[in-house]
């Protein structure tokens, strides 16, 4: 398996605040099953813009000190981008990172605005344009998903990927996020899971959130699809085929 989304690299965000923290958290994932982690910290213009070079070494010398540490774990590149209008731009220049260098980004969105912005629909479009498929962060934490889900759907419709957070399902970002992604999983709404972990506790309760998410869905494959084989399509730059979802109110 593969965690879509982890902050994981110590320093350089509101993630892991030490590289034993992440050492640790290495060695909690393989645990819970995880060969492989995206890291995922953030790039936010004006506050969280580690420079690509900086940030790739920083991934290289994780993936070195697990070794040492005998963590049989890979750590791939990518970032956690919180929404502008020239994301394009920011990956063309190589100060983001998309997923293991694959055509996809992780976007970000503001958690509290009621309507999603009219120009996230269009830069989506842009970087599609241009080859990438942007897959969209926790949307059953967003403000607009509680107010409309079919928002959700709209953006499913119109290309772009959902990435949830196991830990939703146990109520960790709120009733309103437990809610939501009981509904997502419910009508084959996601697309990927990931930890979304800043620290040990996500993976030290992971069992106990698969569990849930598993009474929610009960065929096996669509589980297997959103743990293991979408996140290896992610990593080996290979289509993912979306199944639209029917929602009922």
């Amino acid at each position: 398996m593969i965690d879509m989304h982890c902050h994981i690299i110590p320093k350089v965000d509101d993630g892991s605040k030490s590289i034993d923290i992440s050492i640790e958290m290495g060695r909690l994932a393989k645990e819970c099953g995880y060969n492989a982690i995206f890291a995922t910290s953030h790039y936010i213009i004006h506050d969280n813009e580690t420079e690509n070079n900086e940030y790739m070494q920083k991934i290289n010398e994780l993936n070195e000190k697990l070794k040492e540490e005998n963590v049989d774990l890979q750590i791939y590149p990518g970032n956690e981008v919180f929404f502008t209008n020239n994301i394009l731009e920011l990956i063309q220049e190589k100060k983001i990172c998309t997923l293991a260098n694959s055509k996809y980004i992780l976007v970000e969105l503001p958690l509290f605005t009621k309507v999603i912005p009219l120009n996230v629909y269009d830069e989506f479009n842009r970087l599609q344009d241009a080859g990438y498929v942007p897959i969209l962060a926790h949307p059953e934490r967003y403000e607009f998903v509680s107010e409309d889900i079919n928002t959700i759907v709209k953006l499913i419709e119109a290309g772009v990927l959902m990435q949830s957070n196991i830990a939703s399902i146990g109520g960790k970002y709120g009733r309103h996020a437990k809610k939501n992604i009981k509904k997502m999983l419910k009508y084959n709404m996601v697309h990927l899971l990931g930890s979304d972990s800043h620290s040990t506790s996500v993976y030290e309760n992971y069992n106990k959130y698969i569990e849930k998410i598993k009474k929610v869905i009960k065929d096996e494959k669509i589980i297997s699809d959103i743990l293991v084989e979408n996140p290896n399509k992610v990593l080996n730059n290979e289509k993912i085929d979306i199944i639209y979802p029917n929602i009922k109110k």
